[in-house]
């Protein structure tokens, strides 16, 4: 039993993981609709979140590995498969989960094979296996969309007491056995499915079965009751609607995700202040396992063709290859004489001159070769004419002999000794043609945006830029514009964020400001999920009574939250969400709500994935050494600094200087920073770091 004080497992989100197994959607021949469809079951009827998900062919070894790294290495509670149940000769998913499983847990095999015979003969076909791995279970699905969704729903009245026993939620499980003591279980038949796959009209039953009404602790789901937690009262929290004590999809409060009856969508009861969390169900993630989600989870853009005077800050999407050489003629370097370097020093016979743009051959009259004793005037950037090898400058030349007007020179001398090709650039000696010159990926500077315009790239394909939908939550805040008024302050963080983002050359799009109510925080969710690649707010995500963000995310948006805590200071709450909209994958960011917390976790976690869906092709900040020009006490938590890196030119590394109290409200500790000195934990050896030691500073600035 968890000791006093200790969080109770029950209260943390149920980490469900979804295996499809199959060789023509591995090979990408055919959709995984099984097990996208297993994804929205998890998130609306078991209220879990899909931590893992992937696609394997009807291979043992591939299936046995994926297993285990969920059970050993990601810990899952709960991992559906779905596929290689059947008789076919590649349908093994069974005898792999039998060599990974350390107990079997054949009830629910049963139970899906009975509850499925009701429906077709056929299923007397399906071999599923289930057990326990550890701490995870294990639970075998047929292959096609219909069945799995009607095994999912056969099992689901048990899964929540089975996960419960499993990671030992001893206030649960007490509560479930005195419920169970008290009342017992109901025996409401499932309703026989329909051809499409949805329950049955009444007159396809045998009977008429209704269901008994909801009592504290029990939960109604498609006419059958489950543990839940409705409260004392009776009443059932559902998505849908209720309606009878029935309800047509309904979300366990049970992990963390309280919602009401509501006749269009579930919500957040915003009277029942004394009832909310008093800990978070959220645990602590590192800080290198956060950011290396955030990366993970953020995709690259597509292609889109800009001009190449348009592409500055952009990434390229492609190759960008040299046609020609260049130059694509032998050329002078210099302004001075096209020689023959055998003739050396001595007095020549100026024949005639070649300027830059000029091509020699297509002279009126044209120019005759230089033939031993002569020497052709050349600028810089003309073609070498025939018969020459070498440019000797004007600077080692002295003058013969003028015509009489002084237009033309007649004769000179040669003062140094040439060499064959001095001064001259061969062809192809800074191009060559078929040399990639830009490689995908490249960020493009004023350089490349001039080597693009030198290699006649009048378009390129370049990825396209994010959007950022920035808004700042809450009832205290006003528009800058807008008079002080007592109790409240002017937002400072949107102004902050959006500035932060365009001034590494994102596009933003600003939602202004949304007060702490779940129905405002919803429309301004969905506003910018619509208009936006990613949504990054600030505030609502702490503790507080007017918090709503995180339980509209998972209850409404059906967001999968990546992390809702991070082991750092300042940014303790920040978390990181997903949702698919119509087919894309947009990320969220929910900010602290102090401005100093909101700045530094967008440079740390927005800007890196910002970077990412640019094409960049490494998204991470730059990290420099630098030496403390100050004491610090070291925190509990690793903690980001604010300081500005200023350099000693007789030292190799900057150093690093305080931008003073380090209070996250306080965002003058941001004026002028341009580094976060990446302070270390405490421990009992190191409870402070002193002036002059070197550390880690990542760099948020110009320098």
């Amino acid at each position: 039993m968890a000791g006093h004080g200790a969080l109770d497992p029950s209260t943390l989100p149920v980490r469900v993981g979804i295996l499809t197994v199959s060789d023509s959607c591995a090979k990408q021949l055919a959709d995984d609709a099984s097990g996208k469809h297993l994804k929205e079951m998890v998130l609306s009827l078991l209220g879990g979140s899909v931590a893992a998900y992937k696609i394997v062919p009807d291979d043992m070894d591939q299936i046995k590995m994926c297993l285990i790294d969920w059970c050993d290495q990601e810990e899952l509670n709960l991992i559906l498969t779905t596929g290689g149940t059947g008789f076919s000769p590649r349908d093994v998913t069974p005898e792999a989960t039998r060599e990974v499983i350390e107990r079997e847990a054949p009830g629910l095999a049963v139970a899906m094979l009975m509850g499925s015979l009701t429906v077709t003969p056929l299923a007397m076909l399906s071999r599923p296996i289930c057990g326990i791995r550890g701490k995870s279970l294990i639970i075998n699905l047929p292959g096609s969309k219909k069945a799995s969704r009607e095994c999912f729903q056969l099992v689901l009245p048990a899964l929540g007491h089975a996960i419960d026993l499993l990671r030992e939620a001893c206030v649960r499980i007490k509560a479930v056995h005195r419920e169970l003591a008290t009342h017992g279980l109901s025996t409401v038949p499932r309703q026989p499915s329909s051809p499409d796959g949805g329950p049955a009209s009444p007159q396809a039953s045998s009977g008429e079965h209704k269901a008994p009404s909801p009592r504290p602790g029990m939960l109604v789901v498609h006419g059958r009751d489950t543990l839940g937690s409705a409260d004392a009262s009776g009443k059932v929290s559902v998505v849908h609607g209720v309606s009878e004590g029935r309800s047509s999809e309904v979300r366990p409060q049970s992990w963390g995700k309280g919602c009401s009856s509501h006749t269009a969508r579930s919500t957040v009861d915003v009277t029942k202040v004394a009832r909310r969390a008093r800990s978070s169900p959220f645990p602590l993630t590192s800080m290198d396992k956060a950011f290396v989600t955030v990366l993970e989870t953020a995709p690259v853009l597509n292609k889109e063709p800009v001009h190449y005077t348009e592409s500055l800050g952009r990434v390229l999407a492609q190759d960008v290859i040299a046609k020609d050489n260049l130059p694509s003629f032998p050329a002078s370097i210099k302004d001075g004489y096209a020689v023959r370097a055998a003739d050396g020093p001595g007095d020549r016979l100026v024949i005639g001159e070649v300027h830059a743009g000029q091509q020699v051959w297509c002279y009126s009259p044209p120019v005759q070769a230089v033939m031993p004793g002569q020497v052709m005037r050349i600028t810089t950037g003309a073609p070498i004419p025939s018969g020459a090898d070498a440019v000797i400058q004007v600077e080692d030349t002295e003058l013969l002999k003028e015509s009489e007007n002084g237009t033309e020179e007649l004769e000179v001398r040669i003062l140094n000794q040439a060499r064959p090709g001095q001064d001259i650039r061969c062809i192809g000696q800074d191009i060559r043609r078929g040399e990639c010159v830009l490689s995908r990926g490249s960020q493009l500077g004023p350089a490349e945006v001039g080597l693009l315009a030198t290699l006649g790239a009048a378009h390129v394909e370049v990825h396209r830029l994010p959007v950022v939908a920035v808004m700042s939550t809450g009832n205290e805040l006003l528009d800058s514009e807008e008079p002080l008024q007592p109790g409240m302050i002017h937002d400072s963080n949107r102004p902050t964020l959006v500035a932060a983002i365009r001034e590494h050359g994102f596009l933003t799009l600003d939602l202004g400001i949304v007060r702490d109510h779940p129905d405002e925080l919803l429309r301004a969710f969905r506003e910018g999920l619509t208009r936006a690649d990613v949504i990054v707010s600030s505030g609502g995500v702490s503790m507080g009574e007017k918090d709503y963000l995180k339980q509209v995310l998972t209850v409404d948006l059906q967001a999968q939250i990546h992390f809702g805590r991070v082991f750092m200071k300042p940014g303790l709450p920040t978390t990181f969400a997903t949702v698919n909209t119509n087919g894309k994958k947009k990320m969220i960011f929910a900010l602290p709500g102090n401005p100093v917390s909101a700045t530094v976790t967008c440079n740390l976690f927005v800007i890196p994935a910002l970077r990412k869906m640019q094409g960049t092709v490494d998204p991470r900040p730059t990290i420099l050494k630098a030496r403390l020009s100050f004491d610090v006490k070291l925190d509990s938590r690793p903690e980001y600094h604010r300081c500005i890196l200023v350099w000693n030119h007789q030292e190799p590394i900057p150093w690093a200087q305080s931008t003073g109290n380090q209070l996250s409200s306080r965002l003058c500790s941001m004026r002028r920073a341009n580094g976060l000195v990446m302070l270390p934990p405490k421990t009992e050896q190191y409870l402070e770091l002193h002036k002059g030691e070197v550390v880690d500073v990542m760099v948020i600035g110009r320098l």
